[in-house]
């Protein structure tokens, strides 16, 4: 059993009160093992505190970290896909033999098409678009 030692210690008359009614209730305790428990609790208490204090910037920092990676890899793929439409662009541009004109509508026909379904199109919605609209009309003639 670990030493102990008497301490004088001043407490309201609420204070006492209410120590002495949950010590009526609860049998086992007397004014000074509830005391100590609950300045065990407390202690604990700030101890835990301490600890968030300290993994709350820890558990910061490893967030941080996995979204950089993450708008890394992200910007990589994208980079990666940009490539491959560049291909594919580069591809039909020459197969179809567009003039510089068609081109520059095409380029300025496609930025609003996106922006006005921001940015999420598939080939259905594009295809009412182009019915819609008479894209094609007399560009390249």
């Amino acid at each position: 059993m670990e030493e102990s030692k008497k301490v004088p210690i001043i407490f309201t008359r609420d204070q006492i009160e209410s120590m002495d009614n949950f010590i009526k209730e609860n049998e086992g305790y007397s004014r000074s093992s509830f005391v100590r428990e609950a300045v065990e609790y407390y202690l604990g208490y700030i101890d835990m505190n301490e600890n968030v204090n300290y993994i709350s910037p820890l558990i910061n920092q490893n967030i941080k970290l996995i979204l950089s990676r993450f708008e890394v890899k992200m910007s990589e793929m994208i980079f990666k896909m940009a490539v491959e439409v560049c291909k594919s662009n580069i591809l039909t541009a020459y197969q179809s033999e567009l003039s510089d004109q068609a081109l520059d509508y095409l380029d300025r026909t496609s930025k609003r098409i996106v922006a006005e379904h921001n940015g999420t199109l598939d080939l259905e919605d594009t295809q009412k678009y182009l019915d819609e609209h008479d894209v094609f009309g007399d560009v390249n003639g």
